[in-house]
């Protein structure tokens, strides 16, 4: 079951990931603290590379900002394509997650 449940975050990770940050501006190690108390588990090793290519890809952009805890982090921020990209993403997991329950919800003998 470890293997199914690391292929069902790879599958749903960009999708949080883009959710958490249209709440609010978030740096790095915020989004893997914040995924870790909702219940999901990820290294900082698997989140970065997801949000460099979230941000090739021109889904969210990223700012530099000085910290009074320390040194410089870097915020990304959701772009419109990013948010047209997670109203997309949102509808299609929902309509996803329907078929799944039905599938999973009948009683097979």
């Amino acid at each position: 079951m470890a293997e199914l449940d690391t292929q069902l975050k790879k599958g749903t990770l960009e999708l949080c990931i883009l959710a958490l940050v249209q709440k609010e501006r978030k740096y790095g190690y915020d989004l893997v603290e914040q995924l870790k108390v909702l219940g999901m588990i990820i290294t900082e090793g698997t989140l970065y590379p997801i949000l460099i290519r979230l941000r090739t890809d021109g889904y969210l952009v990223a700012t530099w900002e000085e910290s009074e805890q320390g040194r410089p982090r870097k915020y990304y921020e959701i772009t419109e394509k990013g948010t047209q990209m997670l109203t997309e993403s949102i509808k299609q997991w929902k309509e996803y997650v329907a078929i799944v329950n039905t599938i999973i919800s009948h009683k097979y003998t």
